[in-house]
């Protein structure tokens, strides 16, 4: 019996199960981090850019939750994109439940954020005719000088900084920093860009006389009334002869996933036209 009751003794200690050490536990989100970061958080300016993508971001946090460091890992390989995802996540102080240790001390951490953005569906677009000109002026690097965009018929000034950026781009290819193709003065580049309505007349009016016409490119299609466009036709296609056959290719006016605002009665004509040309200011008597 003495036996019998120090095995039974026995028995029961081993079935008194032992706490299990406390192990680390990592920085945790509190919500879903992809709130944060939807369409009313998209910077503006990757918006008029198109830039979408993935940023990879390394965070510290400190043992209050907040996050102290933010380092791109993986960039979007837009600047905006980049910033912005750190910039939206060290502003929320309480979207982490910070690290803890073994000992169950709140601790400072690291945790890797993935955030993909998603370019945000356009509004429709209103049935309005509309112009703008635009009017840049480069040295013969393709240095800026001037930068001007203006609504028509309103000749009100327009912030244009990013779309002549786009057109200097387009510009160098041709004579930038070249010595053989580059003028010796300044180069004028005036863009006329337009929507019309029906059988409006163009609001950005007509090219002037000593341009040289290097792009002229359009397109003619019909808006439904729930907003949808159809039977676009191009209408103009003159490109550039030094543009890239490629590039020529995929200048194609008649790619769009434009909406439009709903109407009531018939279908509307719709055209939209861009004209671009230049010329030369300076150059030599005689040459």
């Amino acid at each position: 019996m003495r036996i019998y009751g120090v095995v039974t003794g026995l028995a029961l200690f081993a079935t008194v199960p032992v706490e299990a050490a406390p192990e680390p536990v990592a920085p945790k989100p509190r919500i879903e981090l992809s709130t944060l970061f939807g369409s009313d958080a998209y910077p503006p300016l990757a918006t008029n850019l198109g830039e979408d993508g993935l940023v990879v971001a390394a965070l510290t946090i400190d043992p209050l939750g907040a996050v102290t460091a933010c380092r791109i890992v993986t960039s979007s390989d837009s600047t905006s994109l980049d910033a912005a995802t750190c910039r939206i996540i060290t502003e929320h102080k309480t979207v982490f439940s910070p690290a803890h240790d073994a000992e169950g001390k709140a601790v400072a951490g690291s945790y890797t954020l993935k955030t993909r953005w998603i370019l945000p569906e356009p509004p429709p677009s209103p049935l309005n005719s509309m112009g703008q000109r635009l009017t840049l002026l480069l040295s013969n690097k393709a240095v800026i000088k001037r930068c001007e965009l203006r609504d028509m018929p309103g000749n009100v000034a327009v912030e244009a900084m990013t779309m002549c950026a786009g057109f200097r781009e387009y510009m160098a290819a041709m004579f930038g920093g070249n010595p053989e193709t580059s003028p010796p003065g300044d180069i004028e580049v005036l863009a006329l860009i337009d929507r019309t309505i029906g059988q409006a007349a163009r609001l950005s009016g007509p090219m002037p006389a000593g341009i040289t016409l290097i792009q002229d490119i359009g397109s003619e299609f019909v808006v439904q009334p729930d907003g949808t466009r159809t039977g676009c036709t191009p209408v103009s296609t003159l490109v550039v002869e030094t543009m890239g056959e490629e590039d020529a290719k995929s200048v194609d006016p008649c790619v769009s996933a434009e909406r439009f605002v709903a109407h009531q009665g018939a279908p509307i004509k719709v055209q939209d036209r861009m004209q671009m040309g230049y010329r030369l200011i300076g150059r030599p008597v005689g040459k």
